[in-house]
């Protein structure tokens, strides 16, 4: 690798191709990204900390330098944000999410006590089923959003 961060020799006349990060300077870059967006942040205002975001496929694609990003690699870089306190995860076909594991902490937790009887039906293989596919289905939120989402995106 020469020292512009570039690899290949560049004198055999091949051109060079761009550095591909590894796994944990994609992680670095995310995390960087989210620490520039508090700074812009800072300059509107009071100092005020990113807990979540999502990013656009294509984002998490460009800060990666690649045109696809394998199950594993992905896996490896929410490893490293795991370790730094942030959780990645797909929100869908085109989007990621990222969320700070400290603002996860005080969420209450949903204890399987409440549906013990039901549960119990399972293995005998007469759970209703039918009765609860309409849980699946998207539901349309009609309420104003409370919290400010904030979008890492590609401009439009």
């Amino acid at each position: 690798m020469s020292a512009t961060g570039k690899r290949g020799s560049g004198t055999d006349g091949q051109a060079e191709r761009p550095y591909r990060p590894t796994e944990r300077q994609c992680a670095l870059l995310i995390l960087r990204l989210i620490q520039a967006r508090e700074e812009d942040l800072e300059n509107k205002g009071p100092k005020r900390r990113v807990s979540r975001a999502r990013f656009s496929q294509n984002r998490i694609r460009r800060l990666c330098g690649r045109s696809q990003i394998s199950n594993d690699f992905l896996a490896e870089i929410q490893e490293h944000l795991l370790a730094a306190g942030w959780a990645l995860f797909c929100v869908g076909p085109t989007y990621y999410a990222l969320i700070n594991l400290e603002s996860v902490q005080g969420w209450s937790r949903i204890s399987s006590k409440r549906i013990a009887d039901e549960l119990k039906l399972v293995p005998r293989g007469e759970f209703p089923w039918n009765k609860y596919e309409d849980l699946l289905i998207a539901q349309e939120n009609d309420t104003a959003q409370e919290a400010e989402e904030i979008e890492l995106m590609d401009p439009e």
